[in-house]
């Protein structure tokens, strides 16, 4: 039963975090407007706006590879939760630098993402 509500709950995980690329690209054209009506160079916006498009296609990559590590691990491999543990450390690490040097709730996520990843991994890692 654990195992079951783990595996549940890592393939969740790991869609808030492919889908959460939706949500991020969707601020894009908002962040160009603001963009624009600083003093800013129009390259130096540019660039701006291709890295959060950059990040947002990250966001895609890094659930999908989620979502295979989980396909992977139901057919037995193990090791395939290498890349989500790397993928959690990732965002948890992100997750306490981005609080602490910003001080935004919101950051707090991106630990939590990166916890569920790595704890809800341990039951399925039994054999």
């Amino acid at each position: 039963m654990l195992r079951k509500f783990a595996s549940v709950l890592f393939l969740l995980t790991a869609l808030v975090i492919a889908l959460g690329a939706l949500g991020h690209d969707s601020h894009a054209a908002r962040l160009a407007t603001e963009l624009g009506r600083q003093p800013l160079d129009a390259h130096d916006a540019k660039v701006i706006i291709l890295v959060w498009h950059f990040v947002s296609g990250c966001m895609i990559v890094f659930g999908t590879l989620c979502v295979w590590a989980w396909w992977r691990a139901r057919r037995g491999e193990r090791v395939a939760f290498f890349v989500s543990d790397l993928i959690g450390l990732f965002y948890i690490v992100t997750g306490l630098l981005s609080v602490w040097y910003s001080g935004i709730v919101f950051f707090w996520l991106f630990f939590a993402l990166g916890a569920l990843l790595i704890i809800t991994s341990l039951p399925l890692r039994r054999t």
